[in-house]
């Protein structure tokens, strides 16, 4: 027969004290604590891309980049933005090249340069030109000056020639970057879109 062992009174507080310490801390995190939102420090990026035909690409966004000074670097129509001694760190971009992320308070910055169809296709050769328009659910503004002159929408962009447009998302949604030449560019004209998601 097996005598059935003692155990000091101490092990059975201490497991009390185990279940009341798990329990307390479960119900301090769920309820005491206050569960804060993230919130971001707007930042200033920079969105390099070329617009050609929607048959060949469309918008392609090729560089991103953080902008870590006040001023815009300078930009001309012909060479696009000079980012000689211009402070500025790259960062990647979505992998489908067409979709911009971005926070409520960013200002985005757009370098378009307008491309040309690289195929003899005469119905992919209707225009000289493209242009560039944003549209969607939130708000924005948009802020020129004398290295970022653009509206919205654009106009024309000839071939070969650069855009620049500086906007800042003033409230989070779903916004829609696209082509609006009045003369579409090609048949597929109404698929020169992508997306700019504004958390």
């Amino acid at each position: 027969m097996q005598v059935p062992k003692k155990h000091f009174p101490i092990v059975g507080l201490l497991g009390l004290v185990v279940v009341a310490a798990a329990g307390g801390g479960v119900y301090y995190y769920q309820f005491i604590l206050s569960h804060t939102t993230v919130t971001y420090t707007p930042s200033h990026r920079l969105v390099f891309m070329t617009a050609i035909v929607y048959e060949e690409g469309g918008f392609h966004i090729y560089d991103t980049a953080f902008l870590n000074q006040s001023n815009l670097p300078k930009f001309n129509v012909t060479a696009g933005a000079n980012m000689t001694g211009v402070t500025y760190q790259k960062y990647r971009g979505e992998s489908d090249n067409k979709t911009i992320d971005a926070h409520v308070g960013d200002t985005v910055t757009f370098y378009i340069l307008a491309k040309n169809a690289t195929s003899t296709d005469s119905n992919l050769h209707l225009t000289d030109a493209h242009s560039f328009d944003i549209a969607g659910t939130g708000s924005f503004t948009v802020d020129s000056s004398a290295n970022s002159p653009g509206i919205l929408p654009s106009g024309r962009i000839p071939f070969t020639t650069w855009y620049s447009v500086t906007v800042t998302f003033n409230s989070a949604g779903s916004y829609t970057y696209l082509c609006t030449f009045v003369t579409v560019c090609s048949p597929q004209h109404g698929f020169m879109t992508g997306q700019i998601v504004v958390s």
